[in-house]
This record gives C-alpha cells, structure tokens and sequence, in this order.
C-alpha cells in the first residue's frame, strides 16, 4: 500500500513540475519578447525595421504604442506651442515671414521629439515594472522548483525502500 501512495505522490509531483516549468518557460519568452520591444522602442520612435523586428506577441502593444505615442506627442506640443506663444512671437519681431515660419516649425518639431521622448520614458518605466514582476515570478517558480526536485528525490529513496522491504528474503 505504501508503494502506491509514493508512487501516486512522485506522479503529482512530476506533474506539478512539468506545469512549472511549462510556465517558466513561457515567462522566459514574455521577458525575451518585452526586452527586443523595449530595444525597439528605445528611441521614442517605431520604425518600419522595428516593426519587422518585433516579436509576434508584441506586434499588438507595437502598434498601440506607435499610434499613441504619436498622437499624445501631437497633442502635447500643440499645447506647449500655444502655451509659448507670446515668447515666440516676441523672439520673431524682428524677423522676415519665411523665417518666422522655419523658427516655428523648428519649435513645433522640437516640442514633438521632446513629447515622444517624454513617452517613451513613460512606456519603460511601465516595460520596467513588468519586467520586475516577471522575475519575481520566476524566482518564486525555480524556488518551486528546487522543492519540488528535493521532495521527489526522498520520495524516490522512500519509494526504493518500500520496494526492497517487499521483496522475497531467501535464506540459503
């Protein structure tokens, strides 16, 4: 009977530890995949190599990130441009229209690439604090692991032990 019960407990805990490490490994590949996104973003900006470049399960939050970066940065320089308005204007007094209009676009573009920057920082420090998670997570799983492993093993040399009390004793 005792052979049974270390043979149905050595069963559940194989199986507890392939499902760990089912899991371990796809946390592996979630933090591989979140790290190329976080290269890829970088810079504040997504370009077409990126997006080729992109892990498949990061293609969505890619594609989100592109849009909403780009839109948000819009928003934001349009609001600090307005809000600079009466010291740009005082700066152009003196200047002919054409250069009025290139020292504009200049601050415009300026503003933008700082609200992309701006964002970008945002979505690392979010890519930051997953990441964080992940790894907590996985060192709880190896913690799992390592128990599961040392359990398996005394169940093993139980289960030996068993078998060897059970079997024939011949006296010659």
């Amino acid at each position: 009977m005792a052979i049974l019960m270390f043979a149905a407990r050595k069963h559940d805990l194989i199986s507890r530890q392939y499902k760990y490490q089912a899991r371990l490994q796809e946390l592996t590949r979630k933090l591989s995949d979140m790290q190329q996104y976080a290269a890829n973003i970088a810079d504040g900006a997504v370009s077409m190599f990126d997006m080729m470049n992109t892990p498949s399960s990061m293609f969505g939050r890619t594609m989100m990130y592109m849009t909403y970066s780009h839109n948000m940065a819009v928003q934001g320089a349009q609001m600090n441009f307005m809000a600079m308005q009466p010291m740009i204007a005082q700066q152009m007094a003196q200047m002919d229209p054409n250069s009025q209009m290139m020292y504009q676009q200049w601050i415009q573009q300026s503003l933008y690439k700082q609200e992309r920057e701006r964002i970008a920082k945002m979505e690392a420090k979010l890519l930051n604090e997953q990441e964080k998670e992940i790894m907590q997570e996985k060192e709880k799983i190896e913690s799992q692991l390592k128990m599961i492993e040392a359990e398996l093993e005394s169940v093993r040399e139980a289960e030996k032990k068993g078998i060897e009390s059970f079997a024939p004793k011949y006296v010659g």
